[in-house]
């Protein structure tokens, strides 16, 4: 039996040195460079942090937690722990899209190990990585499980653009806040872009021309074959749909968490502003000039909530507190990461000798 399509599972200090396979060895000014921009980030937030602790009285945060009340909390944690298992449900779909079959189970678990690196890595994508890292072992062309990442996020974002926009009609009234209509609905008009470029083949290969002029290590085939799959998914309009339904819900879900977060802080607040503010904050949060947007998020939700009428100190907490939240329920990706490699070590030592372990992939679309 071939062992090419399952590969061990790898040690914890392995995942992110291997994530990017075939890259020559960090040298020292390189790694030097990485703590250097980490320690920045960490000052960053640490200094957002504090200033706006200031300026709101750690008095007032301290009181506004300590207030929260633990229902709405469970609820809030009940919705963002379902909408991450059907994030993982979504990401399967494009996986098995691309011919990469993986049971739920295993996506689901990649899927909350890349959650927990979320809080550590820059923005979103380092998480990404590392689930790409973990789903190719598993698959030959490593390439497939990247398009099927890119899809989810790009299909993710269009979801939540879509949401600001519809929710935008319903807080015109508001004109203070005439400039976030508008970066919503361009937003809105980005994602959508991208996501009829996919569709079109002469749109794609208007930004493929670039990559064709580099011969080395045959980038240009290569981008050229990444964009020919992209461009796979016009045949497979019934699952972006599907896919795009799902991808709503799902950030339904994820607004749902900030409001009941509001609703436990004693907030109260039409959920249309909570529509058309998350994917602001969810934006901003994604700049990689902090720590998973710490201090970033809390001073745009200061921002963004204080325009209609929520105090600063209830804005700040409210945001701090969801944070709180979506770490707690990352932690299970790190229990995951922590033990499958104990685990899989135990399995192999059960398994008779000489027995190769069985294949976790089927390629049934001739894939290679």
């Amino acid at each position: 039996m071939d062992e090419s399509n399952h590969r061990e599972a790898a040690a914890p200090h392995e995942v992110l040195g291997d994530a990017l396979e075939d890259r020559p060895k960090a040298t020292r000014r390189e790694k030097m460079l990485k703590r250097l921009i980490v320690l920045v980030k960490m000052m960053v937030s640490l200094s957002l942090l504090v200033y706006l602790l200031y300026q709101i009285k750690p008095g007032n945060f301290v009181d506004t937690m300590l207030k929260a009340r633990p229902e709405f909390l469970a609820w809030a944690a009940l919705l963002f722990l379902s909408s991450n298992l059907l994030g993982s449900w979504q990401w399967g779909m494009l996986l098995r899209a691309q011919g990469v079959r993986i049971p739920f189970y295993r996506v689901a678990s990649f899927y909350f190990v890349g959650l927990f690196f979320n809080n550590f890595l820059p923005a979103n994508i380092g998480g990404d990585i590392v689930r790409i890292y973990d789903a190719a072992r598993y698959c030959k062309d490593r390439s497939a499980v990247f398009i099927a990442t890119f899809m989810d996020r790009v299909i993710g974002l269009l979801a939540i653009s879509f949401l600001a926009v519809v929710a935008a009609a319903f807080s015109l009234d508001h004109y203070k806040i005439f400039l976030l209509y508008l970066t919503v609905v361009l937003g809105f008009c980005g994602s959508l872009f991208v996501v009829l470029s996919i569709l079109n083949r002469r749109i794609l290969a208007v930004f493929e021309k670039p990559f064709k002029l580099i011969k080395a290590f045959e980038i240009n085939r290569r981008v050229t074959k990444l964009f020919d799959e992209l461009h796979s998914f016009r045949d497979k309009l019934p699952l972006l749909m599907a896919v795009l339904s799902l991808a709503v819900g799902i950030q339904v879900l994820r607004v749902f968490v900030h409001y009941l977060v509001a609703r436990s802080l004693g907030i109260e607040l039409s959920p249309s502003y909570f529509f058309l503010f998350v994917p602001v904050l969810a934006a901003l949060s994604a700049l990689p000039v902090s720590i998973n947007g710490l201090g970033v998020r809390e001073g745009a939700g200061v921002v963004l909530f204080g325009l209609v009428g929520v105090a600063a100190h209830q804005a700040f907490s409210l945001e701090f507190m969801t944070y709180l939240v979506g770490v707690a329920i990352s932690l299970s990706g790190g229990v995951i990461f922590f033990l499958r490699t104990p685990l899989e070590l135990m399995r192999r030592r059960a398994a008779p000798a000489g027995a190769s372990p069985p294949p976790v992939v089927n390629n049934t679309d001739g894939r290679k």
